[in-house]
């Protein structure tokens, strides 16, 4: 996998945790984008079912990413203060220079 791709099933996202590579990202129409670690405590099954299933990604979607530097340039995403996936985000303006 490159890049980064939505989380549409609960399956899905069991498998990306056991898979132990990468990040997710979660968005939210009410804050910013936030970058977790794929196991982390601060994801749970009961917040992404009622985001992702009974919400129907009205409010928000979880996706996995390949990097930090892909959730910033793809999503403007800060990293979780719980988890705390690195110890700095890259700045997603130095892209592209």
């Amino acid at each position: 996998m490159a890049g980064f791709k939505e989380i549409e099933n609960f399956d899905e996202l069991r498998r990306l945790r056991l898979a132990d590579e990468g990040y997710f990202v979660i968005t939210d129409t009410a804050r910013h984008a936030i970058i977790h670690k794929v196991n982390a405590k601060c994801i749970n099954a009961d917040s992404f079912n009622l985001k992702v299933t009974i919400n129907a990604r009205k409010q928000g979607s979880y996706y996995w990413v390949d990097s930090i530097a892909t959730a910033a340039r793809e999503f403007g995403a800060e990293r979780c203060k719980v988890c705390k996936p690195e110890l700095s985000l890259v700045d997603p303006s130095t892209f592209g220079r």
